[in-house]
């Protein structure tokens, strides 16, 4: 059984300590267009929120060149493919990988690439990234882990509050009609991924409030991993940390923080069974 390496995307955050085992596809942001950031260039998370105070941020799907030199080196190596991106309703990256493997395909008959959808986004994509690469330790082939990860993309769900709506509204992640009820005063509304894009899921009366709807959502059933994920605010993620108790954590990486501003806290769930 030919062994295979497991890829994503810029926009997917593994937790500690399987994030040195997934191979990064990078994405990329940038302020002004002469300066793009994401691959060999980077800013500090300190940097890219100063500058993202007082102006937008862009953000790039993968270059197609680089997945094409990642994967032929990888084909060239003997090993098979497998790449868990972000959901295709929040970027062009699975598109753009896509387009490479078909590329690939013929050029490499006797190798297998699978590109899988995640319809989820930065934890929630990373633990079907967990999922399989546990399932390649204990010996399941590239077709048996790409087909029981296919099933577990249902189990994802991810729940978050921001403090700002304008961050996902300029980026087109959510409608305005939908940004401004979080301009309504005091009214938190917590956001998840339904079919692959963000949609309201409930308004709150407060941070804490919306806090404690993520505690209930998170013992609403049994969980096989649950994490939380944040940006900026160590507090309100340590308060958000403390009600759901799970055992994972990410700080969102700077393509999803850009789309969500500063101050934005969440949990990251897989069940163990679908509903």
């Amino acid at each position: 059984m030919k062994d295979f390496m497991i890829f994503t995307d810029g926009d997917v955050d593994l937790p500690s300590p399987y994030e040195k085992e997934v191979s990064l596809l990078p994405q990329y942001y940038y302020f002004e267009e002469d300066t793009i950031y994401g691959d060999e260039q980077v800013l500090t998370r300190e940097e890219f929120f100063r500058q993202l105070a007082s102006r937008r941020a862009y953000t790039a799907g993968v270059n197609p060149d680089f997945v094409r030199n990642r994967f032929e080196e990888t084909l060239q190596a003997g090993k098979d493919i497998l790449c868990i991106a972000v959901s295709s309703g929040l970027s062009g990256s699975h598109n753009t990988i896509c387009m490479v493997a078909d590329e690939l395909r013929p050029l490499y008959p006797e190798s297998r690439i699978e590109v899988i959808d995640s319809l989820s986004a930065t934890l929630g994509s990373g633990f079907l990234c967990v999922d399989a690469l546990e399932m390649r330790k204990a010996g399941k082939s590239l077709e048996e882990t790409a087909a029981e990860i296919r099933k577990r993309i249902g189990l994802i769900d991810i729940y978050f509050v921001v403090d700002d709506f304008k961050y996902l509204v300029q980026g087109g992640r959510v409608s305005p009609s939908v940004g401004k009820i979080g301009d309504i005063l005091d009214i938190k509304v917590i956001l998840t991924m339904k079919e692959g894009r963000i949609e309201p899921y409930k308004k709150c009366r407060g941070i804490n409030n919306a806090l404690r709807n993520l505690q209930s959502i998170a013992r609403s059933r049994e969980t096989a991993r649950l994490g939380a994920i944040y940006v900026g605010n160590q507090e309100l993620f340590e308060k958000c940390k403390s009600l759901v108790e799970g055992d994972f954590e990410a700080s969102l990486n700077l393509i999803v923080s850009s789309h969500v501003g500063p101050n934005t806290t969440g949990i990251a769930i897989e069940w163990a069974q679908e509903r």
